[in-house]
């Protein structure tokens, strides 16, 4: 199963999902589902900006474990 850290990188760097959907152009809707783990995938795009806009590796905001 993959799982999204974007809540620990919220909470790490101090932001908010209003402030990264403002300056990222990802919608609120989007941040949440993947903050709680209710997508069917991750748009490469948005990876891509939330990598730049946390200065961080892929690892850094998706997680693998084996089911």
């Amino acid at each position: 199963m993959i799982t999204c850290k974007l809540d620990d990188l919220i909470w790490q760097h101090k932001t908010s999902a209003k402030k990264i959907a403002l300056e990222t152009g990802i919608s609120r809707n989007t941040l949440s589902r993947w903050r709680n783990n209710k997508t069917g995938g991750y748009d490469a795009n948005y990876l891509d900006l939330l990598c730049k806009y946390f200065n961080c590796k892929i690892s850094d905001l998706l997680e693998f474990t084996p089911d």
